[in-house]
C-alpha cells in the first residue's frame, strides 16, 4: 500500500492482487494471491482481505472494508490498466464529493482500482531536446514507448521542452549538419562569411576549427547538457553526441540521464527505468 502526499493512498501493484465477485460471504474462500476484493453487486465495495492455509483457494482471515455504495466508481470505457500514471490521473478527476474510489477494466478484462488517488505519485521527468526535426528524435521514441505500454509500470509523465533551432536561422549562421533541415550546415556547405554564428555543440565547433583554423565566429552551445540553453527544473533526460556522457547526471542541481544521441528505443526505455529507480531510492 504505497503512502503520497500524507494520504492513504491504495493502487494494487498488479491485478492478479485484485478477486471480484458479485456476492461475498466470509464462508466462502478466496483466491490464493487476493489481497483485495471488488463486489459489483446492486451496491458495490471493496475489501482488503487476507488468507490463510494451502493451495490455490484459501479462507478468509480477515476482511477490511475500504470503499462502498457512492463512494465507489467505475471508469467508463477500457483503459490500459498497465499505465499507473493515467490510472491515477483518471481517478483523481473523478473523485469528487464521496467518491474516492474509482474501477478500471482493461482490454483483457481484468480490473484494478485506485483508491484514493494522489496526483504527487506520479514522477515528473522533463524530456530536454532540440527540434527540427519535429518532433525531436527523443520525444517521438518517449510517445511511442508510452503508447505500447513499455513504461506504464514506472508511473510517470513526460513534461516535453524542446529548444526550437528556428529561432537562429540566417544569413551568417551554420548548423551542424543537413539532416536538421535548416540553413546552411557545416557538413555540406563551405563557411564563406566573415563573422559567422555557429549554432551546435563542442563537436561542431571542433569541426569548424579544424576547417577554418584562426576564423572569426560567434559561438551557442545548444547542447542539452553541456549548454545553457536549457536548464532543468526537475529530473531531466536528455541526449548527447558524446557517449562518454551516458547514463545519470546531474545539472542545476536536479537528477538526470543522458543517452546517446543515436540511441534507438530500447537503450531510451533502460535509460527512463534508471532514472526512476535513482529517483525513487532517494
Amino acid at each position: 500500500m504505497p503512502i503520497a502526499g500524507g494520504r492513504r493512498v491504495i493502487f494494487p501493484e498488479d491485478y492478479k492482487l485484485v478477486g471480484v465477485t458479485r456476492e461475498i460471504s466470509p464462508r466462502d474462500p478466496v483466491y490464493f494471491s487476493t489481497q483485495y476484493l471488488i463486489v459489483l453487486g446492486e451496491e458495490r465495495a471493496l475489501y482488503r482481505v487476507a488468507s490463510s492455509g494451502q493451495g490455490f483457494m484459501r479462507m478468509a482471515t480477515s476482511w477490511e472494508l475500504l470503499a462502498s455504495g457512492a463512494q465507489v466508481a467505475a471508469h467508463e470505457g477500457k483503459v490500459d490498466t498497465r499505465n499507473r500514471a493515467l490510472l491515477i490521473e483518471l481517478a483523481a478527476e473523478r473523485c469528487r464529493g464521496q467518491v474516492n474510489t474509482v474501477l478500471f477494466m482493461g482490454p483483457d478484462e481484468h480490473i484494478t482500482f485506485v483508491h484514493q488517488p494522489d496526483l504527487s505519485a506520479i514522477l515528473e521527468i522533463e524530456v530536454l531536446d532540440v527540434a527540427p526535426p519535429d518532433p525531436p528524435w527523443l520525444t517521438y521514441v518517449l510517445r511511442r514507448l508510452e503508447e505500447s505500454g513499455v513504461l506504464g509500470d514506472l508511473t510517470v509523465r513526460f513534461v516535453h521542452r524542446v529548444q526550437d533551432l528556428r529561432q537562429f536561422d540566417g544569413e551568417r549562421v551554420y548548423f551542424p549538419c543537413r539532416a536538421s533541415g535548416l540553413g546552411r550546415s557545416l557538413d555540406s556547405d563551405r563557411v564563406t562569411v566573415d563573422d559567422p554564428l555557429i549554432v551546435g555543440c563542442e563537436v561542431s565547433r571542433e569541426i569548424f576549427l579544424a576547417t577554418c583554423p584562426g576564423k572569426e565566429h560567434r559561438f551557442v552551445n545548444i547542447c542539452p547538457v553541456s549548454g545553457d540553453l536549457q536548464e532543468p527544473q526537475g529530473p531531466f533526460i536528455t541526449r548527447c553526441c558524446r557517449s562518454e556522457r551516458r547514463g545519470l547526471k546531474a545539472k542545476g542541481g536536479h537528477q538526470g540521464v543522458v543517452v546517446h544521441w543515436g540511441d534507438g528505443p530500447h537503450e531510451v526505455e533502460e535509460a527512463v527505468r534508471c532514472l526512476a529507480r535513482e529517483l525513487r531510492s532517494r
